[in-house]
């Protein structure tokens, strides 16, 4: 009983958040650490924005509180971490986002579709104000690579 009624209210958490600009949503465990102004999230991970949207295994997001809202300022994403930013789809086994400069810095078996191309490799650093991809090897042995789709109408 205690549960369907916990249920219940987290359900209406994410209910009333999900129409702001951002939102947590876990199928696990959601933690609010109101202290250290701190969100950990675990289990099928949905982490919104106004920039994109995440998706990985667990999550842990600071945040500040401005003009009475939740600003997320740092999001630290693990495991099977799913980035849509725009057309593009990053993917990797890590990511930290941060909000001051709106960079996402991806890790581990790194990939980034696009409707054109799909690029590989060990990191993605992505500057999305400025529209900059860098996409790094692990190291002298390994490659970073580019695979792009072949127009038919030339």
């Amino acid at each position: 009983m205690i549960n369907k009624i916990l249920y219940l209210i987290v359900s209406l958490f994410f209910f009333s958040t999900s129409y702001s600009d951002s939102y947590v949503k876990a199928s696990d465990t959601l933690i609010w650490d109101s202290e250290n102004k701190k969100y950990t999230a675990n289990g099928d991970v949905e982490f919104k924005n106004e920039k994109f949207i995440a998706y990985s295994d667990k999550m842990i997001a600071n945040y500040v509180e401005e003009n009475n809202e939740e600003i997320f300022t740092i999001v630290e994403l693990f495991e099977n971490v799913v980035i849509k930013f725009k057309d593009e789809t990053f993917r990797g086994n890590h990511a930290i986002y941060t909000r001051d400069d709106n960079i996402i810095v991806l890790t581990g078996n790194v990939s980034i579709e696009s409707p054109t191309r799909l690029l590989t490799g060990y990191e993605l650093i992505a500057d999305i104000d400025n529209n900059k991809r860098i996409l790094n090897s692990a190291d002298k042995d390994s490659l970073v690579e580019v695979l792009l789709e072949n127009d038919s109408n030339n």
